[in-house]
């Protein structure tokens, strides 16, 4: 009988919530070195789905995982703040 073979890293909550967060920083640096409404709108919809798969992580049992997103995320939020005070 064949065994199913899984994924020996399972996407977690928390795991989801770095890959988004590491996603919207890479679109805020991206806003902040060619700055346009393109890439700020990229970079935004990037943060807010950041944003989201935080809040999905908000029930874990590891709060001080959870509580490194938020700063994390934090730090993202500045940087596409400091990126749409760019704009022309």
């Amino acid at each position: 009988m064949k065994k199913d073979i899984q994924s020996t890293k399972e996407q977690t909550p928390i795991t989801e919530a770095q890959n988004a967060i590491a996603q919207a920083e890479r679109a805020a640096k991206q806003a902040l070195s060619h700055t346009n409404r393109t890439n700020l709108m990229s970079a935004k919809e990037a943060f807010m789905q950041a944003e989201r798969a935080v809040e999905g992580a908000g029930g874990s049992s590891n709060p001080q995982a959870v509580a490194g997103l938020h700063d994390h995320l934090n730090r993202v939020r500045a940087a596409l703040e400091d990126a749409e005070a760019q704009q022309p």
